[in-house]
């Protein structure tokens, strides 16, 4: 009879405990993003909706928009992706650099600019580019942040100038949430 308590009792413990660690408290930490050779949290902003599912379909690893929007129909959005380091591109400068080159070579009224870096949870600094695409008239903020093997990439984007400018205290937080977990090996 004392082992059936017992073991009662154990699986009353072990029921309480995993349906506690199945619930998101106040005040959450954020959002674990993970793929081969990186695993990262980050806390979307008030008011803001993080979607990895319509993410996959983007090639993205998670994209945000403004509560009552959705992807397609908002003004403003922000996205992650994540860009693998390898002979083409084995550092954070080599990364930076072929996306500038890309990206000017879209448009000749295309500018790009240096912005302040921006501190991350984890204490790195996240180098911020400004874009803006002048045929489409797209205005970007693109935070880049330096990890061992891959660069996660994180971005504000609007057409609206005004809508991106209301939008980047948002991208701030957001940048600012980025910890950095693991580095996930191969298996």
């Amino acid at each position: 009879m004392r082992r059936l308590k017992s073991a009662l009792l154990v699986l009353f413990l072990l029921a309480f405990e995993s349906h506690a660690l199945n619930q998101k408290p106040d005040g959450t930490d954020g959002t674990i993003l993970m793929g081969r050779h990186y695993s990262f949290i980050l806390k979307e902003p008030s008011e803001w909706v993080m979607d990895g599912e319509t993410a996959k379909s983007q090639g993205m690893q998670s994209v945000l928009y403004k509560t009552g929007s959705s992807w397609k129909a908002a003004v403003v959005v922000m996205y992650v992706r994540v860009i693998y380091k390898d002979e083409t591109q084995p550092t954070l400068q080599k990364v930076i650099s072929n996306d500038v080159a890309d990206f000017l070579k879209q448009s000749r009224d295309s500018k790009v600019s240096d912005k302040r870096a921006l501190p991350t949870r984890d204490k790195k600094q996240a180098i911020v580019k400004g874009f803006f695409d002048g045929a489409n008239k797209n205005y970007e903020s693109v935070a880049f942040i330096d990890e061992p093997k891959v660069v996660v990439i994180l971005a504000l984007s609007s057409r609206d100038k005004d809508e991106f400018d209301k939008s980047l205290p948002a991208f701030q937080a957001l940048v600012g949430s980025y910890f950095f977990v693991k580095e996930l090996v191969d298996r």
